[in-house]
């Protein structure tokens, strides 16, 4: 190869890669995408304050600090790749289902694989018997939070005695000189099927009030509504409670589009329940994120399911590595796979 050869080859070279750079600016320019998620964490115990037996360091379950310092790393470290791959950044707003308290979220967003996001949280604790709640970090940089508060449900039975269960997150923020108003639920299990799912009906009927609030004074409102709902996208409560629809052209003003039973397979989903995949963590939206004069758009919706949250087992599949099997510790992340949405804007 003579002298001559060699200089066009690097000013080929040279000029790929100013191609690259400018195509990389052009594409920041025209524009961003950020990472609305939600994570139900299996039982996220603090260290030795919890008030939930079953987690206490001295009991069967051995909830000692080296395993409480693994689910912190290990939690972190899911969160830290949640849409990373179509954003190249760490989430904007992760909402998080099955947090007993603050401490447990301050070892969270201190801990070094999310560090630089410089997270803060909401949390407000609930009567849950489990003493487990639903909380969320965000980027404190970025988005604003202008209100929250825990809308609270309290049950009665038919001789008056009371139950309670998780409460459900409701925050209003700001991104980019935009107001989002954002719901975070984890609404009772399928244990005591009639009783739960009576109950799972009036907690989806207080979102769906309070969504009507907002759109009656603003009908082009950005509202996400996302969490452990343990119904499936198609479930009758879901779709008559909250007025969903599955097709972004049947969404009209009022009602939420649920990209979530696209999702719905046989061989896929968020969790395993009785040895079936199910899709019981789900993000909904209004229509603010759907129309061409939005500045926010709706562009992706996923399970984040990737390899290392998984294990094989039974011969099964790859089913989520969680952290216990009823007192056998196993050291995984958590029993349900994250979800999450990516927004263009």
């Amino acid at each position: 190869m003579n002298i001559h050869s060699l200089i066009n080859e690097k000013k080929y070279n040279l000029f790929q890669i100013h191609f690259f750079i400018l195509a990389k600016i052009i594409n920041i320019l025209e524009y961003q995408q950020v990472t609305f998620a939600f994570y139900n964490v299996e039982n996220f115990y603090a260290k030795t304050t919890s008030m939930e037996n079953s987690f206490l360091p001295s009991n069967y379950a051995k909830w000692k600090d080296n395993r409480y310092e693994t689910k912190v790393d290990r939690i972190s470290h899911a969160i830290s790749r949640i849409g990373f791959k179509e954003t190249e950044e760490l989430p904007l707003f992760v909402g998080l289902a099955e947090v007993e308290n603050e401490d447990v979220l301050k070892d969270l967003i201190e801990n070094a694989r999310v560090k630089k996001a410089n997270y803060d949280f909401v949390f407000y604790e609930s009567l849950d018997e489990r003493k487990i709640n639903v909380c969320c970090i965000y980027q404190k940089d970025k988005i604003k939070i202008l209100h929250s508060e825990p809308i609270r449900v309290v049950f009665k039975d038919t001789y008056g005695s009371k139950s309670y269960t998780r409460d459900i997150l409701y925050l209003e923020s700001e991104f980019e000189n935009e107001k989002f108003y954002i719901f975070v639920a984890h609404l009772p299990s399928k244990i005591d099927q009639e009783v739960n799912q009576e109950k799972r009906k009036i907690l989806l009927s207080k979102i769906r009030q309070r969504i009507d609030d907002i759109l009656a004074k603003d009908t082009d409102a950005k509202i996400i509504v996302m969490g452990d709902f343990n119904d499936t996208p198609t479930a009758d409560n879901i779709r008559i409670e909250l007025d969903t629809r599955a097709k972004v052209e049947e969404v009209k003003n009022t009602e939420l589009y649920n990209p979530m039973v696209g999702l719905m397979s046989y061989q896929r989903g968020s969790l395993v329940h009785k040895k079936q995949w199910m899709l019981f963590d789900q993000i909904m939206f209004t229509k603010g994120f759907l129309t061409e004069k939005s500045k926010f758009k709706l562009t992706k919706i996923d399970i984040f399911d990737s390899a290392f949250l998984t294990q094989n087992i039974d011969k099964m599949g790859a089913f989520p590595n969680r952290t216990f099997i009823g007192s056998k510790y196993l050291g995984g992340y958590s029993d349900h796979f994250p979800v999450y949405a990516i927004i263009k804007y």
